[in-house]
């Protein structure tokens, strides 16, 4: 599924819980205030699925794709076709490489299972081979010879973005329950 696609479906989810929350709290209660409240929160509920909506479990290899189930269904990446790759490390400490395409990307957890490092493997070789920037850490975690000029890591932090979000979130059930006293 493509991320024009996956982003598509996800702002419609989420106009869809708006909209519903609204009419359902409207139809309740006279206060705007708290069906503002109960509305940021919904939003905020899904934007933190969608947030780790291309994480994926479960990895498998399908032909040149590597498929993997996530939170919004399964989601693959050609891995002939590679473009980039990242670190990551989520808040609890768990390691992730994050897959991108030309189309769209997938984040797997390491320990790589074991069907499908080899294919992963001779996929992040054909990509150095094609010029893409692999960090020193995935090449270290292949066995692979560093690539000149690579970052380190090329690490984003998913775990402040959720934090953030998460404390939207926050924010808005408080607000809403202090308004519905």
């Amino acid at each position: 599924m493509s991320r024009l696609v996956r982003y598509g479906t996800a702002a419609g989810l989420i106009l869809t819980v708006a909209v519903t929350v609204a009419f359902l709290v409207s139809a309740g209660t006279r206060s705007h205030l708290t069906t503002v409240a109960l509305v940021v929160t919904s939003v905020g509920l899904v934007a933190i699925s969608l947030l780790i909506g291309n994480m994926g479990w479960h990895p498998r290899i399908n032909g040149p794709y590597l498929d993997v189930a996530t939170l919004i269904g399964r989601q693959s990446v050609d891995l002939t076709r590679l473009t980039a790759t990242r670190w990551e490390r989520s808040r609890g400490g768990a390691l992730w490489i994050r897959l991108h395409d030309d189309i769209t990307d997938v984040s797997i957890q390491i320990p790589v299972p074991h069907h499908v490092r080899p294919a992963l493997t001779q996929a992040l070789r054909d990509a150095i081979i094609r010029g893409v920037q692999v960090p020193q850490r995935i090449t270290n975690l292949f066995n692979l010879p560093p690539v000149p000029g690579a970052p380190r890591n090329s690490g984003s932090n998913p775990a402040v973005l959720a934090g953030i979000l998460v404390g939207v979130l926050f924010l808005g059930v408080v607000f809403g329950l202090i308004l519905s006293l």
